[in-house]
């Protein structure tokens, strides 16, 4: 039954409300809920390391890792690299995939000053 539980604990989704960037925080107006999975075991890799991620193109996002703790900070990454390398670049300077990412995350949340 603990083995079924904890199961359950690593799969449970993630809610991320905020994600802080320094000086601002990006601030979700809803929670963005994703749902990790566990990685198929590469054949090919003589290791038998599992993984858990967490996939969403429309955000940019494409994290794993071995436990719970290092994925949360590996998405965190992600959404930090996509929001200054898409949401502050001025559409211009994007490309069409570009403008729908930032666009989709403009949809979602915004960035807050903490001073």
């Amino acid at each position: 039954m603990s083995t079924i539980l904890h199961e359950l604990d690593l799969l449970a989704p993630f809610e991320i409300w905020e994600v802080s960037l320094g000086k601002s925080t990006i601030k979700f107006h809803k929670p963005l809920v994703l749902q990790p999975e566990w990685l198929p075991d590469d054949p090919d890799d003589p290791d038998e390391n599992e993984y858990l991620a967490v996939e969403s193109p429309l955000l940019g996002i494409s994290a794993f890792g071995s436990d719970r703790g290092e994925l949360w900070r590996f998405i965190c990454g992600d959404i930090r690299e996509t929001w200054n390398c898409f949401v502050q670049i001025p559409d211009d300077r994007l490309s069409q995939e570009g403008l729908k990412i930032k666009n989709t995350y403009l949809s979602i949340a915004e960035e807050v000053s903490n001073e």
